[in-house]
């Protein structure tokens, strides 16, 4: 495939914040031009690693590369997030040899003060907030409302967030089959970012049509919720195939009426209305 994970990236009011990361979205990243110095928040919606696993990349890279002047990165998750965390950057996780190298050798010493660093240089120490079903993270120019979705309980708590701003909302529905909560909190919303893992009808095995969501099943609940921009993300081997790209836009309209996007890796997605190019 030549898609890298989930990862989606809103740049509002000075900050970038990231939701999920997957692998090959560091690289997405400065691919697309952002340092990831510049991330200042990082939701995760579970624990899959398809969803997670650019973590550790993200943190240190971003934590080398600010040589110490920037914030520690805000990370909002479900639990075990914390635990996680600790098992990456703790004294003894997982990073702890690269660590201690890299605030202990005399050459990364040179390194880290020819890049602006001022000795004794700290760890990175990730600033974990584990939420849950019905939570709100404020801050001073946007909120974010947390609702759980159904995906890979009782092993994993599945979660989407609703991403508030003056100018819009935009909801990241995670991964999920057909969920209340999700249609709930995406209501009104300008944006909605659906996981279209399969087409619907092709498969009817309730082992994965309970946990997951295809093209009908976005399209329903972005009818249900009414909002203005559907995005189908979480995008499949099944659905690149010639002519079926075409057929999921055109049976997912004939559901939901407002304005269908078929995500693509790197693209930018305005948040009003599309409107065709004039040709010249």
């Amino acid at each position: 495939m030549h898609r890298a994970g989930s990862s989606y990236l809103v740049q509002h009011d000075g900050e970038a914040l990231l939701f999920d990361c997957g692998p090959g979205s560091v690289r997405r990243l400065l691919r697309k031009g952002v340092a990831v110095t510049s991330v200042s928040h990082l939701f995760l919606t579970h624990l899959h690693y398809d969803h997670c696993v650019d973590y550790g990349y993200l943190v240190l890279n971003r934590w080398d590369q600010g040589s110490g002047g920037i914030p520690e990165l805000q990370v909002i998750a479900p639990a075990p997030a914390a635990r996680m965390t600790d098992l990456l950057f703790g004294k003894d996780g997982v990073y702890g040899p690269d660590l201690a190298g890299r605030t202990m050798h005399p050459g990364s010493h040179f390194i880290y003060e020819m890049r602006g660093g001022v000795l004794p240089r700290k760890r990175p120490s990730p600033e974990v907030i584990q939420v849950s079903h019905g939570g709100v993270v404020v801050r001073e120019s946007w909120n974010v409302q947390v609702a759980e979705v159904v995906h890979c309980q009782p092993y994993l708590t599945c979660l989407a967030y609703r991403l508030n701003t003056a100018d819009a909302s935009i909801v990241f529905g995670g991964d999920t089959a057909p969920a209340s909560s999700l249609t709930e909190l995406s209501t009104g919303a300008d944006v909605l970012l659906h996981m279209c893992h399969m087409i619907n009808g092709l498969v009817d095995d309730p082992r994965i049509t309970g946990c997951c969501s295809g093209h009908l099943d976005a399209a329903r609940t972005a009818r249900d919720a009414g909002v203005k921009t559907l995005i189908l993300v979480h995008i499949t081997e099944q659905l690149e195939q010639p002519g079926v790209r075409e057929r999921i836009l055109h049976e997912a309209a004939e559901v939901f009426d407002g304005q269908i996007i078929f995500g693509e890796d790197l693209m930018d997605v305005p948040l009003g209305q599309i409107e065709p190019v004039k040709i010249r």
